[in-house]
């Protein structure tokens, strides 16, 4: 595959290093309001499994287009030789101190790099733009500009008007909020400008497109790992002096819940290392949306996320009235569905005890033989976990889920702290089914050694369910 490059050019500080590290998921590319950042042209390789999709070249800014333009234009050249005319300009400044922007932007072009030109919508079109924009048509190079959004105003109107006189496309284009559908729409329509390109572009769609898949599906595995690790984690400890007792079992419960919380981190750090954010989101204390990101086990984060209090005792209702209704096959019916309503009011009553309980809390773990050894010895054994809250794998599924979504859908042109999604809990508007299929499945996990593949699986599917979900 020949992997095509694209030079992103244009005047000083109009954005194009922020297109530059969206369009290549790099946060490595340096990002300042501070002019002139961008000294000299880099590349920036886009990569599949090693395999160089495409090159973007980020370049120093225009700075005296206009008498560049008029040192081209002197000899009156025809359209046929002013791809001639321009690299003479270059070749004839070699190794002198004027026009070395231009030079440096110019080289990668004239290599054979097409040209995403960038302007800045949000300020007015003036006509000193218009030597630049002649000086890349006389290149004859595939073009199309970019109308990026760096400020508030809204000039995108006036300089469209502008630019298709001299590029052949002309989009919109904000560094900061564009989708994935939107950057493979610049390489579809690069795709159009430059036949020759028409196959290596058209692979690297499909490779970008495959690439987006399999972050997903990963993503679903790291959340999957962290509900099964969170639901079946336990810790233990002994105590020998009566005395000791209470403030082990505290110490215990504190270190249970700081584990939790690590496994969520480690979880969050996965994904984020997998959409190739690694400088921007270092830790939680970064994420500044309240509730969402607020401790794990924050009344206001299970006031938002998790199950609703009706939900959990519908849940315990529907499992108290199943094992009644299997108590009512068992005698004939005679019961005449007894077992059934006794269930369904003793699930009910199990739901309303743990609606309150956001922390597990430790217990007794001695059997018969080690009470009885407790009897002659006085120490004592703890226990602490699995939380059994039944809103608790729901709590930590929204947040993997609003997470995921915040990150798949930050581009890499962003440096503002990382915010998680806003809005409601995702799994309290799944349907009663749903629900109730996911409740039995971190039912059977809590009660697993050793979790079944089976079972694994069937969570992870209903994981990437919400994940296409939130894609959409």
């Amino acid at each position: 595959m020949n992997a095509p490059e694209l030079a992103v050019v244009g005047r000083v500080n109009k954005g194009k290093s922020s297109i530059i590290a969206t369009l290549s998921e790099d946060t490595r590319v340096a990002i300042s309001a501070t002019p002139g950042t961008t000294r000299e042209a880099t590349r920036f390789p886009v990569a599949v499994d090693d395999m160089v999709l495409f090159t973007l070249v980020d370049t120093p800014g225009f700075e005296e287009a206009q008498r560049a333009l008029a040192w081209m234009q002197s000899t009156d050249p025809s359209p046929s030789e002013r791809a001639a005319r321009v690299r003479a300009f270059v070749q004839a400044f070699e190794g002198t101190e004027e026009f070395v922007e231009e030079r440096k932007l110019l080289c990668p072009v004239l290599d054979g790099a097409g040209i995403l030109y960038v302007v800045d919508g949000t300020q007015p079109y003036r006509d000193n733009y218009k030597a630049e924009m002649e000086i890349l048509r006389w290149t004859g190079m595939p073009r199309m500009a970019l109308v990026n959004r760096v400020g508030r105003a809204d000039h995108a109107e006036q300089w469209r008007n502008a630019l298709l006189q001299f590029f052949s496309v002309v989009r919109d284009f904000d560094a900061h909020l564009s989708t994935f559908s939107e950057r493979l729409r610049l390489l579809t329509t690069f795709r159009e400008l430059h036949d020759p390109w028409r196959g290596d572009l058209d692979a690297a769609i499909q490779a970008l497109e495959a690439e987006r898949t399999r972050r997903r599906e990963e993503s679903a595995h790291i959340i999957t790992d962290l509900l099964v690790e969170a639901l079946t984690y336990t810790l233990e400890t002994r105590v020998e002096d009566a005395h000791q007792r209470e403030a082990e079992k505290r110490r215990i419960e504190q270190s249970f819940h700081t584990e939790l919380r690590a496994k969520e981190h480690r979880a969050r750090r996965a994904v984020q290392h997998l959409y190739g954010h690694r400088a921007v989101w270092t830790d939680d204390t970064q994420i500044e949306r309240p509730t969402f990101d607020q401790d794990l086990f924050a009344k206001q984060t299970w006031d938002v996320l998790g199950l609703s209090g009706p939900q959990i005792l519908a849940l315990y209702t529907m499992a108290g009235a199943a094992v009644g209704g299997v108590i009512d096959v068992g005698v004939g019916g005679a019961a005449f569905l007894t077992g059934m309503v006794i269930g369904a009011v003793t699930g009910a009553g199990a739901g309303a005890m743990h609606l309150s309980r956001r922390f597990a809390r430790a217990a007794s773990a001695d059997g018969a033989v080690e009470q009885l050894r407790r009897a002659f010895s006085g120490g004592v054994a703890f226990r602490v976990g699995p939380h059994a809250h039944p809103s608790f794998p729901f709590v930590l599924l929204d947040r993997a889920l609003l997470h995921h979504h915040s990150v798949r859908t930050r581009t890499h042109a962003r440096r503002d702290a990382a915010m998680v999604a806003k809005g409601q809990g995702p799994t309290q508007a799944l349907d009663d089914g749903e629900r109730k299929a996911l409740h039995e499945l971190f039912t059977k996990i809590r009660k697993s050694s050793d979790v079944a593949q089976e079972v694994r699986t069937d969570l992870r599917d209903r994981v990437l369910a919400q994940l296409l979900l939130g894609q959409q």
